[in-house]
């Protein structure tokens, strides 16, 4: 019998692009599954509703909202946000977004600054920088966190839009705590890996979240989460 040359996914001339990226989600998959020193670990199931719409060529208005379940004793979070966003070039777009949850007792309002960029397109690496201002409810001081994320997503095969493997780590550093004893500098991690695909004007994100709380003091929280992200194009 005889056999076809089978297509490469990639052509042959990204083999180092290959490597390089394969490498990077395989530090972020180690970097999933690495425990914390001390932790309590709990089991979760995270779910995430995306609505977006072009206003014009380069102006976009999203609504998100996200669902946490956990076991107890932590509060389940109900998160709902709304984006203003604009694209200042191919790469780059900015958002403006409003923020409301709650998250076991806590009632919570934020407003976020977020930039959104590609750092190498031949990678498909990709970065987000958010500013957020929390303000809690009962609390009489706004905080103020940096988030960094950092991720990659690798097709596997050589249809636009298919299935892609993804994965991304975030870091959440509070500058400025909700209360005058709150905890400063390095305060959670959150990396995910999964798979991901597009759906005519559907996007499709299924995989594990892994989110660790750093507590000085005290063990971590590191929570496991199955995640479901859809994104509807309206």
């Amino acid at each position: 019998m005889m056999m076809g040359r089978r297509r490469a996914a990639w052509p042959r001339k990204d083999g180092d692009t290959i490597m390089k990226t394969t490498i990077f989600a395989g530090a972020l998959a180690l970097l999933t599954a690495t425990p914390a020193l001390a932790a309590d670990d709990q089991l979760e199931w995270w779910s995430d509703l995306t609505l977006s719409h072009d206003l014009d060529k380069k102006t976009f208005v999203e609504f998100q909202t996200q669902q946490r379940f956990r076991e107890s004793p932590a509060g389940d979070s109900h998160i709902y946000r709304i984006w203003l966003g604009r694209k200042i070039s191919k790469a780059t777009s900015l958002s403006l977004g409003l923020h409301r949850s709650k998250e076991g007792a806590d009632l919570e309002t934020r407003i976020i600054e977020q930039a959104s960029y590609t750092l190498d397109s031949k990678l498909g690496l990709k970065g987000r920088t958010r500013l957020e201002q929390r303000m809690i409810d009962g609390r009489d001081r706004t905080g103020w966190r940096l988030r960094q994320r950092i991720g990659v997503a690798i097709p596997l095969t050589d249809k636009p839009k298919d299935w892609a493997l993804a994965a991304n780590a975030e870091g959440f550093f509070t500058l400025r705590a909700t209360s005058a004893t709150g905890d400063t500098g390095l305060t959670g991690l959150r990396t995910f890996v999964g798979f991901q695909k597009t759906f005519g004007k559907m996007d499709l994100g299924v995989g594990y979240t892994r989110q660790q709380s750093i507590r000085k003091n005290r063990p971590d929280v590191v929570g496991h989460a199955p995640t479901l992200n859809l994104t509807f194009k309206l």
